[in-house]
């Protein structure tokens, strides 16, 4: 079978609408019940993304970038979930925040509230969920990880 190309012409007859759709989906929390969050686009993974690299000068005076991959599961949590416009619910609450911590846990972040919230096992796998939402298949998401380690 012949494969058919989309051509400028389709695209453009195409209604805004379903040229700007984004995807949602849901996240079940054990402890917390259904997150709702919606994918994220190219510019605000590379924010996340900026957020995690640091540089370690190394032999020579050369600086090598490090990337926090623990810290990229939890922006991009963040960031999904916050997109979502069907709740209320953000992990950037200052309500949330003192629930946290009249229940005996010092949170004053968003990155504080998730890691409250969440087991690392459902950190990862939420992470996991927004990245495949997103556009990225797991080959995806290991090279883009792997790319930034090497730039």
């Amino acid at each position: 079978m012949e494969k058919k190309y989309i051509t400028l012409a389709e695209i453009l007859t195409k209604d805004d609408a379903t040229l700007t759709a984004i995807k949602n989906s849901e996240f079940e929390s054990v402890k917390i019940g259904c997150i709702p969050f919606s994918a994220i686009n190219h510019d605000e993974y590379k924010v996340a993304k900026k957020s995690c690299i640091t540089y370690t000068k190394v032999k020579g005076g050369r600086m090598t970038p490090e990337m926090d991959d623990d810290k990229l599961q939890l922006l991009v949590i963040i960031a999904a979930v916050e997109k979502d416009k069907r709740s209320d619910f953000t992990f950037a609450s200052k309500k949330l925040f003192d629930k946290l911590k009249a229940a005996g846990m010092e949170v004053n972040t968003a990155e504080g509230a998730v890691k409250a919230l969440l087991s690392p096992g459902e950190i990862a796998n939420f992470a996991i969920d927004v990245q495949e939402t997103s556009g990225f298949g797991p080959q995806a998401v290991a090279e883009d990880a792997e790319e930034i380690k090497n730039s």
